[in-house]
């Protein structure tokens, strides 16, 4: 089973993943922790995309495809994968979708997080105090908002027209609020 939980940028897409991993059994690939860690590593990917990200502008597609099909093949094991942070263009999906055809998955279902904006302006500013997130500042979460409508809302749409399941969740409230409506969409 391969799922995707998608959402803009604080939308709680991390937070509901962990949950959803632990309930279904379906291992959690976080391309932002992923690229995140790297960063903490110092390695070479680490240093590239650590400016890229700095500047709230998105990894190349040619680059996070690379790193998820070095770890989907392990994420895919047991139940399936649940993928957060990725698919973010359509020409990810697109490479996505070949690269779940070769093994003869597809996406099975999304979970679609809606919140609105002012909201997400503030979970992230508190994210960044609590977390020392340096990739949250005001200027990047505004960035990181237009890319997300520029860019990522598309993402949708290439899945509605291939007919996945799309399971769209109010991301407002706490977290277990919010879990319980994905819990309840996905039964």
């Amino acid at each position: 089973m391969i799922g995707l939980i998608f959402g803009p940028p604080g939308s709680g897409k991390g937070t509901q993943a962990a949950r959803l991993e632990e309930e279904m059994r379906i291992h959690h690939l976080s391309t932002g922790d992923t690229l995140r860690g790297e960063v903490a590593k110092g390695t070479s990917l680490g240093k590239e995309v650590g400016r890229i990200m700095a500047a709230g502008d998105l990894v190349p597609d040619e680059l996070i495809v690379d790193v998820v099909r070095t770890r989907l093949p392990g994420a895919e094991q047991g139940v399936g994968a649940l993928l957060d942070g990725f698919p973010r263009t359509v020409a990810q999906a697109r490479a996505l979708d070949a690269m779940l055809a070769d093994e003869g998955h597809r996406v099975d279902f999304i979970v679609a997080l809606k919140v609105p904006e002012d909201a997400l302006v503030e979970r992230l500013l508190h994210r960044a105090e609590l977390e020392g997130r340096t990739d949250d500042t005001r200027d990047v979460i505004a960035e990181r908002m237009r890319e997300y409508h520029k860019l990522t809302e598309a993402v949708l749409e290439h899945y509605r027209k291939q007919g996945a399941r799309i399971i769209e969740v109010d991301g407002t409230g706490t977290p277990d609020e919010v879990f319980d409506r994905i819990h309840l969409a996905l039964t």
